[in-house]
C-alpha cells in the first residue's frame, strides 16, 4: 500500500529561513527542512492500481502558476493544549482554484473527500500536549517573520514513509503549472515528471 498526499514544495530560501526560528523548545519534534510542505489533499493509503489512477488524473490539472507569503504562525490546540506550530499562508483564490481543481480529479477516481475545511499551513513542530501559553511566546518572539512571497511552479504527488526517526516525503510526481518556475535545484531531479515507476519489490499492493 502507498501512503499519499498531494502538497506544494517550497523554494530553498523558504525552508532555510523556516528553520532559522528553531530554538530551544522541549518537547517540540521539529520538521525536517526538506519536509516542509504546504498540502493541498491527503489521500491516505492506495494500492498500486489506484495511485496509477490517480497520477494520470492530477497529470490533467491545468493551472497558471502563481505568488504566495507568508504572514505569520499559528498553531492547533484542544483545550490549551498544542499539538502542532505552523507558518500561515494566506488563502489566494489562485491557491483556492488549484486545489479545488485536485480536488475534482481525485473526486472522479473515488478518492473520499476531506471532510476538514481546507486551511493552507506549513507544519513547522509538533508536540505532546505544549501549553498554549508557552507556545504563543514563542509565535510572538518569531514574529514578524518576512520571507517576501515566492513563486509557486508545481505541485507534487508525494508518497510518506514512516520510520522510527520521523516520516519521508519521496516526491512521486512533479506537475508543472503552466509558466511555472523550476529554478529551485530541489526540483530537478523530478523536472519532468516521468520518474512515477515502481520497482519491483513495490508491485505487491
Amino acid at each position: 500500500m502507498n501512503r499519499l498526499f498531494v502538497a506544494l514544495a517550497l523554494p530553498e530560501h523558504v525552508r532555510s529561513a523556516l528553520t532559522r526560528l528553531r530554538r530551544g523548545f522541549p518537547g517540540a519534534r521539529w520538521v525536517a527542512e526538506e519536509n516542509f510542505h504546504l498540502t493541498l489533499r491527503f489521500i491516505g493509503e492506495v494500492d498500486n492500481r489506484s495511485m496509477d489512477d490517480i497520477a494520470e488524473r492530477l497529470d490533467r490539472v491545468r493551472e497558471p502558476g502563481f505568488d504566495l507569503e507568508i504572514d505569520g504562525f499559528g498553531c492547533f490546540e484542544t483545550k490549551g493544549k498544542v499539538r502542532a506550530l505552523w507558518a500561515r499562508v494566506p488563502a489566494n483564490e489562485e491557491l483556492l482554484h488549484l486545489q479545488r481543481k485536485i480536488d475534482t480529479a481525485l473526486d472522479s477516481v473515488g478518492v473520499p473527500r476531506e471532510t476538514r475545511k481546507f486551511k493552507p499551513h506549513i507544519t513547522l513542530a509538533r508536540f505532546k500536549d505544549a501549553p498554549l501559553d508557552r507556545v504563543n511566546h514563542f509565535i510572538c518572539e518569531s514574529s514578524p517573520f518576512r520571507v517576501g512571497s515566492f513563486p509557486v511552479g508545481s505541485f507534487t504527488l508525494y508518497r510518506s514513509f514512516l520510520n522510527r526517526d520521523g516520516p519521508i516525503y519521496r516526491p512521486e510526481v512533479v506537475y508543472p503549472l503552466d509558466g511555472g518556475d523550476f529554478s529551485d535545484p530541489y526540483f530537478d531531479e523530478f523536472r519532468d515528471g516521468e520518474d512515477y515507476e515502481f520497482e519491483e519489490s513495490e508491485a505487491a499492493s
